[in-house]
């Protein structure tokens, strides 16, 4: 058995502790650990993960103020995934939390946190998981359908859980502790999620003439696609498609580096945030989005004449390479 089973193993077993004095508080208005609808924490079998109580709950676009107790900026993008799991997608990271319940029959209180806290750790891990696996990669897959399909995938996932960073932890109360975790989306999750330096099937070809350079304020810095009102829903790889079917943009666009460093999109509730946003700094070019795409509405189809203004001058390519796109979205959005 490797180290990785023995630990999750561990984890179970100090999710059930934690538990055992569970429903005593409810009453008490402590928030409830939900273990029967969460999941099974990480597992190493791929069968586990297929489980039907492994299922993520819908995702839930909102306006965010807080991450669990945390503030945040306001003009982030944030869906709620899972039991207590937060996807933050300007950021690019994912957020849950965990309480644990000491075993009541604990008389010494110094024990009593030690094992809450263990417990928290362990729902806290579990919820982590199910979030991440319900994260959209592209337009047809989640990450929870690349665990059911590879075993190498499943167990860099458990990974990636495992050595998320505990960003807060308290006492609730005595007896009940709180811990929240987090993890990025980008570095080691993007290279394994990513292409092989495969071009697109379609990539779009440009018609002479070639549209004009920019006039006024130097060559463009970086793109946003004004996507409100669309309902588009975020993924890890979206794509960007012209109106008749040619791929604009997508991950196979963006230098490994840069899709590793800092993913090949971002996503902001405000129009001026996205000016701002250090991804396409001061002078980016703006495009409407037409529509939704795909089977999950991930994708967005642009017009024919905005594809061209963006691959008919040589320097775009610049910004495309670097991954420097920032959709725009409505806030609190609309799915």
């Amino acid at each position: 058995m490797s180290l990785t089973q023995r630990c999750l193993i561990a984890l179970v077993v100090l999710s059930a502790v934690g538990c055992q004095g569970d429903r005593g508080r409810r009453d008490q208005g402590s928030a409830p650990v939900r273990t029967a609808s969460a999941g099974n924490p990480p597992s190493s079998t791929a069968a586990d993960s297929r489980s039907s109580q492994n299922v993520p709950s819908p995702a839930t676009a909102l306006p965010a103020q807080e991450v669990h107790g945390n503030p945040i900026d306001s003009s982030s993008y944030t869906e709620i995934v899972g039991q207590q799991g937060i996807v933050d997608w300007t950021a690019g990271i994912v957020t849950a939390s965990g309480i644990g319940f000491a075993p009541t029959d604990v008389a010494n209180s110094t024990q009593a946190r030690l094992l809450a806290k263990r417990a928290a750790q362990s729902v806290a891990y579990r919820n982590l998981l199910e979030a991440f696996t319900a994260v959209r990669v592209n337009s047809s897959t989640m990450v929870k359908n690349y665990m059911t399909t590879s075993d190498e995938i499943q167990v860099k996932v458990q990974g990636f859980v495992e050595d998320a960073k505990i960003i807060r932890e308290r006492d609730v109360e005595q007896g009940v502790y709180e811990v929240t975790l987090q993890m990025k989306l980008t570095g080691r999750v993007s290279e394994t999620f990513g292409p092989k330096d495969a071009p697109p099937t379609r990539r779009l070809v440009t018609e002479p003439p070639p549209a004009p350079r920019p006039k006024a304020g130097g060559p463009y810095t970086g793109l946003v696609i004004d996507a409100r009102g669309t309902g588009v829903r975020p993924a890890l790889a979206p794509r960007i498609l012209a109106e008749d079917g040619q791929e604009a943009y997508s991950q196979s666009y963006v230098l490994a580096k840069y899709r590793q460093d800092q993913g090949i999109t971002a996503y902001v509730s405000d129009p001026a945030a996205a000016k701002n946003h250090p991804k396409v700094t001061d002078n980016p070019l703006y495009v409407k989005a037409l529509r939704p795409a795909g089977s999950s509405q991930t994708d967005l189809v642009i017009s024919n004449a905005a594809a061209q203004t963006i691959h008919g001058v040589k320097e775009h390519f610049e910004f495309l390479e670097r991954g420097q796109v920032i959709l725009v979205v409505d806030r609190g959005g609309s799915h």
